[in-house]
């Protein structure tokens, strides 16, 4: 019903503008997409591979500040805030046609890779980067391990700032928002040349805040809140005419109070909860002021809202900053030899309350610190007289990252019996050194002037070491699992092999076979059992597409439909933990098959009017599950991978004597998906979300455009992550409920 009804508002908008909008003519073909998804800036309907392009503009014209918000227009995308609360709300989970994963914790590597400019960033945490200062964003489907390499299995996302300019005039833009929950957020932004054709630089500073829409009826704390300073800067040298070289740098600082989650009880209930509430409850009732006689369950559940008893201290902070540096060499139009040098180091503190309640009874306070050196060097360009395209290259990288985690569980209890079975409170000290070595190679062969051949490969070989150590606070830190170290590595080939048919300057087809993987690592010790190592994780698809365009771009429909083998998929399952609580432990642990298709449709049927159309359909099944996996059945379903995902939406323009008018909305509809694997409970219905965007600029000002915005219109109330958990209850995490802002912005 939320998607009928979602979907009568925009049909009827739909309607009653399309209607006028008809009478005026049709509009001039559209500009063409470039990206650089091969690592070459090519048209987008050239690139032979499903990928979605969102310009800065098309971003800011739906609404989105946030880098989650991608996915409500990118079908077969799942681009979300992580699926374990214990990293606050900045780190990101990411899933594309079924693969990828939630979990942002040391040493698990995502399955989705984030490029800022070139260089990855390793780590998910502070991955929600705010829309500020951005050229566009690429999201690659599909395994991308030859020309990305490793942590790209389900696909890459490619976040591209604007370059600096070194000619022509100067240009700026400032950008005010204001709307519920306080939200207040201005953006700043510059770009000039120094020196003629010979130096330009580009600044942007950005400031985001919010109230937020959680609240913890405790202490009245506001949650979901946001309060976010970043700064990007870049200068652009043309030391020659052949010799360029690009500096770009970033800083963010984010200090939020993390994202509200409730819980409900769990059928079947839990030992710790009553004992609990028979030892530590009336203590703490004395001690925070609640009714004798009161106990932790039921009374405190809140499910349905955007509120919690939360009385734990909850914090969500972190500063990334980061830079890199492109030198690009290019004597002639076939051959360029560019290198990309990158330095990224980010802290973090994130407080979490566990029971969600007024008493003290699970939380955890972690801090991570991580830094990470890459370098690539690549060759590219062309020979045989433009026959054959070739891009070959270098990589190097380096990450050491630290974590320190204060767990509290059943807090309070060992403070009343003193027994040490009881002292379940647990400090974990992690240390973690990755390093990988890769060369990579592909070539475009023309056959013949409509035929091209794609062969690459790559080889990556992947070393990490893993130190970790509990100990009990509670029992002046006796050392619960002694400090042990793990080390291995693993070497990785990554082919790709595609045939290209250029049926006509408009038309595409393609086929490839593409192969990636995601890197091994090792899994958290338990009371019993010492850290684990998994292999990496490997994925096979074999992908067909049509790329097409009519009417001198008028209508735009690109087509493609995919079959993949995932291969030794790194589970997460909940066991018991080192006192007694519970931790996610990984393993390889299966086969699953993926298949669906994507469907990008644009028509321009008239002066001013664009409709499009993004349909996603995904299919998964395990096919084989490795002895002693537990919970996990052939009939289980992977996590966030909804059947269908459908994204319409229309933009429509008009002028007239007093200015422009402009009016946007969108529709973006998830069927019904798993939030955790092999967890029945976690099914979340279908649901429609709906945003819209009106903005006008004046005739008499066409340097200013105010507006006015909005998402999640018909308010509708979903849960991006659900899970059982220890003391007998089920913990979630709601999306966001309606937000409307104004804004205006201002370009010079």
């Amino acid at each position: 019903m939320a998607f009928l009804s979602s979907l009568s508002v925009s049909a009827l908008v739909i309607g009653g503008l399309a209607a006028p909008a008809a009478a005026q003519g049709g509009d001039a073909a559209s500009d063409t997409i470039i990206v650089t998804a091969q690592r070459r800036e090519e048209s987008l309907q050239d690139v032979p591979i499903s990928i979605s392009a969102l310009s800065g503009d098309n971003l800011y014209d739906r609404g989105v500040t946030n880098l989650k918000g991608i996915s409500n227009f990118a079908p077969n995308v799942e681009f979300t805030n992580t699926n374990r609360p214990t990293a606050g709300g900045a780190a990101y989970g990411g899933w594309i046609r079924g693969v990828g994963t939630g979990d942002y914790a040391y040493p698990t590597d995502p399955g989705i890779g984030l490029y800022v400019d070139g260089v990855y960033m390793a780590r998910t945490l502070g991955g929600l980067l705010s829309i500020a200062d951005i050229e566009r964003v690429e999201i690659l489907r599909g395994p991308q391990g030859t020309l990305y390499g490793r942590n790209t299995i389900g696909g890459a996302i490619n976040v591209v700032t604007t370059e600096a300019k070194t000619s022509g005039e100067a240009e700026g833009m400032m950008l005010g928002r204001l709307g519920n929950y306080k939200r207040a957020d201005v953006v700043t932004q510059i770009n000039t040349p120094l020196i003629e054709d010979r130096l330009g630089f580009k600044g942007s500073v950005g400031y985001f805040s919010s109230d937020g829409f959680g609240e913890s009826l405790y202490n009245g704390q506001q949650l979901n809140d946001e309060e976010r300073f970043i700064m990007r800067a870049g200068f652009l040298l043309q030391a020659t005419p052949d010799l360029t070289f690009d500096l770009r740098g970033d800083y963010s600082r984010q200090n939020n109070h993390g994202s509200v989650a409730q819980y409900k009880v769990d059928s079947g209930g839990s030992g710790f909860t009553d004992r609990f509430n028979d030892i530590a409850a009336p203590v703490q009732n004395a001690e925070y002021g609640l009714a004798p006689g009161t106990v932790y369950g039921p009374a405190f559940a809140l499910p349905g809202t955007y509120k919690t008893w939360a009385a734990s201290p909850l914090r969500d902070d972190f500063i990334v900053a980061g830079g890199s540096l492109t030198a690009t060499y290019s004597p002639s139009d076939a051959f360029t030899l560019k290198s990309i040098t990158g330095y990224r180091d980010l802290s973090t503190r994130v407080q979490v309350d566990g029971d969600n309640s007024p008493y003290r009874i699970s939380s955890t306070d972690e801090r991570i610190s991580d830094q990470q050196f890459s370098q690539e060097l690549q060759a590219s360009g062309e020979f045989s007289g433009g026959r054959v395209n070739y891009v070959a290259g270098l990589y190097y990288f380096n990450e050491i990252g630290e974590s320190k985690k204060l767990s509290e569980f059943l807090n309070g209890v060992y403070e009343v019996t003193g027994l040490a079975s009881d002292a379940r409170d647990s400090f974990t000290y992690q240390d973690y050194k990755a390093t990988s070595y890769a060369a990579f190679t592909q070539f475009d062969v023309g056959i013949s002037d409509a035929l091209t051949l794609v062969l690459g490969a790559r080889v990556n070989h992947d070393k990490k070491d893993f130190t970790v150590e509990v100990t009990l606070p509670q029992l002046d830190s006796v050392v619960r699992t002694p400090r042990q170290t793990q080390s291995s590595s693993w070497t990785s080939f990554t082919p790709r092999v595609g045939l290209n048919w250029k049926v006509s300057p408009d038309t595409l087809l393609y086929t490839s076979y593409a192969t990636g993987f995601k890197s091994g690592g090792f899994g958290n010790p338990t009371a019993t059992m010492a850290a684990p190592i998994y292999d990496p994780e490997k994925l096979r698809t074999f992908e067909a597409g049509l790329k097409t365009q009519a009417m001198d771009g008028l209508v735009t429909a690109n087509l493609a439909a995919f079959l993949s083998k995932w291969d030794d998929i790194q589970l997460n399952v909940i066991v018991p933990g080192p006192t007694g609580g519970f931790v996610n432990l990984t393993d390889n642990a299966g086969t699953a098959r993926l298949f669906g298709f994507e469907f990008d449709g644009v028509i321009r049927p008239a002066e001013g009017l664009r409709l499009n159309l993004a349909v996603g359909y995904t299919h998964n099944e395990f096919t084989d599950l490795d002895a002693g996996v537990v919970g996990v059945t052939l009939d289980t379903k992977l996590p966030h991978v909804p059947k269908w995902s459908v994204t319409p939406g229309f933009e429509y323009s008009w002028e007239t004597g007093v200015g422009q008018f402009m009016l946007r909305s969108d529709l973006s509809y998830r069927s019904d998906q798993f939030l955790t694997i092999a967890d029945t409970g976690s099914l979340q219905d279908g649901y429609a979300l709906v945003s819209a965007r009106a903005s006008f600029i004046p005739a008499s000002l066409p340097n200013l455009e105010i507006g006015i915005e909005g998402t999640n219109l018909t308010d509708e109330y979903y849960l991006t992550y659900e899970q059982r958990v220890g003391l007998g209850m089920r913990l979630s995490q709601p999306g966001d409920p309606r937000t409307i802002a104004a804004t205006a912005r201002v370009r010079f």
